[in-house]
């Protein structure tokens, strides 16, 4: 059994706990002692068996006995092709985050359509959220053309941690009205920084109601600039 940590101690100390035996008594061997690539360090040890229970007479009759019926399809509001477009983002963020040496875990918080959203947690959160979420922003991009291609068509996977979106989304609804004053005091129109679909959105949102003044995303791309104006008249 294989277990990951930032140090060679705290990986034994983690395999003690998950084995209920004595961190003196274990004996393994580090499979790999990596620098990440954001910094840090991670250590994978793999741990020998000390042997395993023979199975109980009649197990495999009791198993037989109680094997249930294949389960039904999956319904018409989760087709197949939703299902793998998950299951890719899943395996594609589980991949880049193991390879970058990142001990962060993820958990899968809401799928609408082609938008799912998932949870990272873990020690190396941090790093993705420092310069405004850029690490984030990052591999949320990564993973969502890296899955796209998996699937065959395109998937927006989003990704949050510790909070990140609410605080961003007052950021950015903030960034808007102050945009928005400095178009009318300078009579100039005002061109934010490159931003995400969502943040995008978020911003067009902030102006939506405004009499005077719209929006409009310009630029190629998966990031692109949102200009403030006065409406044409």
């Amino acid at each position: 059994m294989r277990y990951e940590a930032k140090t060679e101690e705290d990986a034994v100390a983690g395999a003690a706990r998950a084995l209920g035996r004595p961190a003196s008594e274990l004996k393994y061997t580090v499979i790999r002692d990596e620098k990440a690539f954001w910094g840090g360090r991670v250590v994978e040890i793999e741990v020998e068996e000390s042997g395993s229970r023979a199975p109980e007479a009649g197990s495999r009759e009791r198993e037989a006995e109680t094997t249930e019926p294949p389960l039904a399809a999956a319904p018409a509001s989760a087709p197949a092709l939703e299902v793998d477009a998950v299951a890719a983002v899943e395996a594609t963020l589980t991949e880049l985050l193991s390879a970058a040496g990142l001990l962060v875990e993820t958990r899968r918080r809401e799928v609408n359509g082609d938008e799912m959203l998932f949870e990272l947690f873990g020690d190396d959160v941090e790093p993705l959220l420092a310069d405004k979420g850029e690490g984030l922003t990052g591999l949320e991009v990564l993973v969502g053309r890296i899955a796209s291609k998996r699937v065959g068509r395109p998937v927006h996977p989003r990704l949050d941690a510790d909070g990140f979106r609410a605080h961003r989304k007052e950021a950015l609804e903030e960034l808007a009205h102050t945009s928005a004053d400095e178009v009318r005091r300078t009579r100039r129109p005002q061109l934010l920084p490159p931003l995400a679909p969502w943040e995008r959105r978020l911003v067009h949102l902030a102006l939506a109601e405004d009499p005077e003044l719209e929006t409009e995303s310009e630029g190629d791309g998966f990031l692109k600039r949102v200009e403030v104006r006065f409406k044409a008249h």
